[in-house]
């Protein structure tokens, strides 16, 4: 995405969230971008093209903030623990302040598999990338980077959905934590 519609959709995405989909009109999203209603014609065809690249947009923006901390992360615990306050926590937080964040995401169910799972595919592709350097202990114990991947994906929106608060929401990421770092040690995981 160019520039011009990096500051549609943002600008789409804040007001859908605070004032929810069907109340947020294309001229309402123009304003807040500072383009002419036109553009955001020109550039998406409609709410949910809206809502797709959004989330595209912000997983693109997760994966870049997990390599830049993973960088500096030399433990396992560390990435594991940056992976969870992006993909987790972050969201979560956003889930509890923002009103219309929950009509947004039934949207995403509705999209195409196609477009879900673009999202799904920036998503998974942060988690390897952060376990990437570990691959081998978790290969030596009989698991495959790509599968644990989509599975703790979908570990991390289970717990935004289960936690009762935030604190929960930590409590339930300890125990992955715990397995994952288990799995990851020689001689525990069995084939």
């Amino acid at each position: 995405m160019n520039v011009r519609h990096i500051k549609i959709v943002e600008a789409a995405f804040k007001l859908f969230a605070h004032y929810g989909v069907g109340k947020t009109s294309m001229s309402e999203i123009a304003n807040a971008a500072g383009v002419a209603r036109q553009t955001v014609y020109n550039a998406f065809d409609g709410k949910e093209e809206l809502i797709h690249a959004a989330l595209l947009h912000y997983s693109c923006q997760t994966k870049e903030a997990v390599e830049n901390e993973c960088a500096r992360a030399v433990e396992l615990g560390e990435r594991l623990d940056i992976l969870f306050h992006h993909m987790a926590a972050v969201p979560y937080e956003a889930m509890q302040t923002l009103p219309h964040l929950d009509e947004i995401l039934e949207i995403e169910a509705q999209l195409s598999a196609e477009r879900r799972g673009e999202v799904k595919a920036v998503y998974r592709s942060t988690i390897v990338g952060a376990l990437l350097p570990y691959e081998s202990q978790f290969v030596a114990n009989g698991l495959d980077l790509e599968r644990l991947a989509e599975l703790m994906k979908g570990m991390f929106t289970q717990i935004k959905r289960d936690a009762v608060d935030a604190d929960h929401l930590a409590t339930l990421f300890g125990t992955i934590k715990a397995i994952i770092l288990a799995s990851a040690s020689r001689g525990i995981a069995q084939t």
